[in-house]
């Protein structure tokens, strides 16, 4: 009986093996062999797109005669599979004079394409670099692809371009106000934003508290912002993905450029190391706004200072024409230090501590074309950040410190299988290390009791395959990802007695986990899929649908991130946040495409979307699963857009109604909000709209606007109050019932490139803005404070305060020298 069990047991096992092989060898076939198979069915067409400057990035290459087409990639490329025969190839790239040239495929194909720069005056400014009729033939739903020439025509704060202010003119997106680089969109906190620089993730994208953004707009090529309809390469946020290239250098010819502003003040280097092959590109930017806070006229905070410096570098090697390096690097300083006073007028206890941030990343990525059709590249990236607060008064001297620092390696193929058959695949592995914070004494004297949180960590992998199909009229992008998530040792988790709510007092045990011990794990399928069907050449209808997984997220109790606040990895009480989204739209485009128009109607189902127990201590707390609670979260609303992107005015309006709601229920009294019921979430806007207008007189001047409107974001406001020995006290019954007015604010801009034929290399630029034209105090926050310092009852009240970040205009101008001497030889 015992060799029958054995026997079993080992033909069983024999079959599971069998079984994985199966799956392993069918999985190859998929990835590698039926790519292979269909390329067969065509010939290549492959080729470069550039400049005497170098590849031109985002350039059109079209056949009209089998309607087929593409944009170049990130280093001109381009590739496609046709039948053999011979083709009237068009190629197009904004500021460059397009060319038609006929060209034999009976065989494999490698040709470059040189444009030359337009020397008279352009007819239009385009908004996006990409085929006339993108907006209707294209799968994009909820996604905006902006180039940095039009981002440094729209009006600035402080005389700086900045790319993330830009992101809220764009239907969806939202902030909790100004002064804040983070954004929130669709209903979604920051945190849940994948915001990337050259692939590698940035966790806190703020400069000066929040006034401008980390990156630089003079070293960026341009930005792809995706709110719906996410591709499968895709993963680890649940909102959106904000991915920004660093442009590559110019390989023929050294550039410089300097600017002067109010706020910053930059340089910038790139050219050949050998002309062809490697080149470099770097920027320093260094900004000391003190003078400002000084001139501000508010005494307040005439003693602030705020400081940053941030560099960027990329390097570009072409080892061969099939395999080309690039390695990009980048750091950002950040310090800030309020007046010693500046908010003891709220009664907020403040000290002269000093805010440090910091923000580094590294992306070493191998381009390759493997074979004909077939390219990969694979990527290994690295960010860090980390912030300290620190004080130096000797009785109170501190240091707090945190840190989160991001490893991965990723690898992602293309195959061009034909002109209408696409595939992608790849797979991701990262590693998330979290120090949540530290507390340290100062001084030898100092009071400050030292306490250190124990570090945490966890892997992520993730493995996807996406097959986008286009047909006569209808399109359609299917993919699948696959992520999942280990915590693992050393760690200790905190067991609760059963039955009871997670408190202090209600902790039983604990267990400990060695070394690469796996603590809890998570994960699950994320499927994504995309269709377009096309009613008429010029209107189509599209539908996305698409499940994200999350798991690392930021633990803060404010609605304005600050450069402390806590990041957490999911662990046994903190499961990772569960996003589906559906999204559907019409798109239309009118007057030879000189219009484009679009309506979506969207809807998001959200779990475990955290929130936090009211008065819930979040800072260097030991057991951070009793002050956080999970639940359920709903987003719906409509986005409207019309975009006018030929002539001499372009731009583009959008509306947005949405509604964000929230549900935290529990069996224990103490882990409910509002009761268990629905309440608005702390990003929820229920009206949103915005006008951006640019007007080109000539190659020389332009004129820009933007206004902004948006409704209140909720509050929490007292109910009543109640009188405790001898005063009164505001009684808080539930959370976000109310809202702050609501937010409107119109910008203007000037730009002027003067010509000078004397000096034919060297090109300047002045820009003069004006931001908050008509000086509203917009409503930062309002809170409430007793006023107890009468003695008889009757006439102590509870006032109410409105903060407002900038209430006044806010002229600026901004200086930007460009020298460009003759190419390389």
């Amino acid at each position: 009986m015992r060799g029958n069990v054995f026997e079993h047991s080992h033909k069983a096992h024999r079959m599971g093996r069998l079984m994985r092989q199966f799956l392993q060898i069918g999985l190859w076939m998929v990835v590698y062999l039926l790519p292979m198979t269909l390329v067969a069915q065509g010939v290549l067409f492959r080729g470069k797109v550039e400049s005497e400057n170098g590849p031109l990035p985002g350039a059109t290459v079209y056949i009209k005669a089998i309607d087929t087409g593409g944009v170049t990639d990130s280093l001109g490329n381009f590739s496609m599979v046709v039948k053999p025969g011979s083709y009237q190839v068009s190629i197009s790239f904004t500021g460059f004079r397009p060319i038609e040239r006929v060209v034999q495929l009976i065989k494999s194909e490698y040709i470059t394409f040189r444009l030359e720069e337009q020397s008279q005056q352009l007819e239009e400014v385009v908004i996006q670099e990409r085929a006339p009729d993108h907006n209707v033939t294209s799968l994009d739903v909820g996604i905006t692809r902006l180039s940095m020439a039009t981002i440094k025509q729209l009006p600035t704060f402080m005389g700086e371009a900045d790319v993330m202010k830009t992101i809220l003119t764009l239907p969806g997106v939202t902030s909790i106000g100004e002064g804040t680089s983070n954004v929130n969109v669709r209903g979604g906190s920051a945190d849940q934003n994948l915001i990337l620089i050259d692939g590698a993730p940035v966790f806190n994208p703020s400069h000066l508290m929040g006034l401008l953004s980390i990156f630089n707009p003079d070293l960026l090529q341009d930005l792809s912002f995706y709110r719906a309809g996410i591709p499968p390469k895709y993963g680890e946020r649940v909102s959106s993905v904000i991915d920004f290239s660093i442009r590559n250098p110019d390989q023929q010819r050294w550039n410089f450029q300097a600017g002067l502003g109010l706020v910053s003040n930059k340089i910038s280097v790139e050219g050949p190391i050998i002309p062809g092959r490697l080149s470099i590109l770097g920027g320093i930017r260094i900004s000391f706004p003190d003078y400002l806070f000084k001139i501000s006229g508010v005494s307040s905070i005439q003693n602030t200072k705020a400081n940053f410096i941030d560099y960027t570098a990329k390097v570009a090697y072409s080892m061969s024409m099939r395999n080309k390096i690039n390695l990009t690097l980048y750091r950002s300083i950040d310090r800030f230090r309020p007046s010693g006073d500046s908010l003891t007028y709220l009664d907020i206890n403040a000290s002269t501590s000093l805010s440090t941030w910091a923000t580094q990343t590294a992306t070493l990525s191998w381009i390759s074309t493997i074979t004909e059709g077939i390219q990969s590249t694979t990527s290994v990236l690295y960010s860090d950040y980390s912030s300290e607060v620190s004080a130096t008064q000797e009785e109170n001297a501190f240091e707090m410190n945190s840190n989160l620092t991001y490893t991965a390696i990723k690898s992602h193929f293309d195959f061009e299988t034909s002109g209408r058959h696409k595939l992608n695949s790849g797979f991701a592995v990262i590693q998330y290390r979290v120090r949540p914070g530290s507390l340290m004494p100062g001084s030898d004297i100092s009071s400050v009791n030292p306490l250190e949180l124990p570090a945490s960590q966890g892997y992520e992998a993730a493995l996807y395959l996406g097959d986008e199909i286009t047909l006569k009229n209808f399109s359609f992008l299917a993919g699948l990802r696959l992520s999942g998530f280990f915590e693992t040792g050393p760690g200790t988790v905190y067991n609760y007695s059963p039955g009871s709510p997670k408190t202090p007092g209600h902790i039983q045990d604990t267990t400990s986990y060695p070394y690469g011990a796996i603590i809890s794990k998570y994960g699950g399928l994320e499927p994504r899929f995309v269709a377009n069907y096309q009613l008429k050449t010029s209107s189509a209808l599209k539908l996305s649908y698409n499940r994200s997984r999350q798991y690392i997220q930021q633990i803060t109790n404010t609605t304005s991130s600050m450069p402390t606040d806590r990041w957490q990895i999911s662990n046994t009480y903190i499961k990772p946040t569960v996003a589906d989204q559906v999204s559907v739209g019409y798109f239309q485009n009118l007057l030879d495409n000189r219009l484009e128009a679009s309506v979506e109607v969207f809807g998001k189902l959200i779990q475990n979307v955290p929130d936090y127990k009211d008065g819930a201590n979040l800072l260097l707390n030991p057991v951070i699963e009793t002050a956080v609670l999970q639940g359920i979260g709903k987003v719906g609303g409509l986005e409207l857009q019309v975009k006018k992107v030929k002539g001499k005015w372009t731009g583009w309006f959008n509306y947005t109604l949405s509604r964000s709601m929230v549900k935290v229920d529990s069996e224990h009294k103490e882990e409910r909000i509002n009761g268990g019921q629905w309440y608005l979430s702390n990003f929820d806007r229920l009206h949103q709209l915005n006008l951006v207008g640019t007007y080109s007189k000539s190659r020389k001047l332009s004129f820009s606007f933007n206004f902004t409107y948006s409704s209140g974001r909720p509050v929490t406001y007292p109910e009543d109050k109640y009188y405790i020995g001898n005063i009164y006290v505001p009684n808080f019954t539930s959370r976000n019932n109310d809202r702050i007015p609501d937010y409107h604010r119109l910008d203007l801009a000037l730009n002027y490139n003067p010509e000078g034929k004397k000096y034919p290399k060297l090109k300047s630029t002045w820009s003069f803005s004006v931001y908050n034209v008509y000086a509203r105090k917009n409503a930062y926050s309002v809170f409430f404070k007793p006023n107890n310092q009468t003695l008889y009852q009757y006439s102590k009240t509870v006032d109410a305060y409105k903060l407002s970040i900038f209430g006044t205009v806010i002229p600026s101008v901004s200086y930007v020298l460009k020298i460009q001497p003759s190419a390389a030889r």
